[in-house]
């Protein structure tokens, strides 16, 4: 896969890249140029309609990577060809201190938003990310005002069909791989995880009645 991002390339220029093979944008809106009325640079694809059947964008739903009003503006651009990404590193899910990113050592500290975030130590440059996937569905959502399903579709179907695996993953048709993630239907947070139809993680419950019924259904 040929994905455009992190360049101060032209509008003319990304678009002769698409016309070229690219099929995607990495990270949209970071480390690129930013919009400008009279040259948008990689962000004005998504204003060329007659581009979005053969093109995606890569997003950090993140709430710091990209301002939610700019997500918003994206997929109200081009609703289906968003990709959702996490761009997360191995601090992720670890408590606020110092960690490790190849030999670049990372902070960990709070956003502000409610969230942490991971900056290169001694600035406020961001170093990745340590938002999980359920998180950037649930930063999704809310930022761009859609349902769930679309959000799931950003975070599932669309990259497996970046990828051209649709017949295999994001999707549990006939013949797919069975591997899926079950979701709290009212906050959206990781219940269980099943790979290959076996159930791989299951959220503990008080009186364990929920694991026992994943494991049940894993058993099937």
């Amino acid at each position: 896969v040929v994905s455009i991002g992190h360049s101060s390339a032209r509008l003319a220029e990304a678009a002769l890249g698409v016309s070229s093979g690219a099929v995607m944008i990495t990270h949209l809106f970071n480390a690129m140029g930013a919009f400008h009325h009279r040259d948008p640079g990689i962000i004005g694809l998504l204003g060329r309609p007659e581009l979005h059947n053969r093109l995606w964008y890569g997003i950090i739903a993140d709430g710091l990577h990209a301002d939610p009003t700019s997500v918003a503006m994206a997929f109200q651009s081009h609703p289906g060809g968003a990709v959702l990404v996490t761009d997360a590193m191995a601090g992720m899910g670890l408590a606020p201190g110092l960690h490790s990113l190849g030999a670049q050592q990372v902070e960990i500290k709070p956003a502000g938003n409610g969230a942490n975030k991971a900056v290169v130590a001694g600035t406020e440059t961001l170093a990745g990310s340590v938002a999980s996937m359920d998180a950037c569905v649930r930063n999704f959502a809310a930022f761009t005002r859609s349902s769930p399903a679309v959000a799931l579709r950003a975070a599932t179907l669309h990259p497996a069909r970046v990828l051209g695996l649709e017949h295999e993953h994001g999707t549990l048709s006939p013949g797919s791989r069975g591997d899926l993630v079950v979701l709290d239907p009212d906050t959206l947070v990781v219940q269980a995880t099943f790979l290959r139809g076996k159930c791989a993680f299951a959220r503990a419950s008080r009186d364990g009645g929920r694991a026992a019924l994943f494991d049940h259904a894993s058993a099937q």
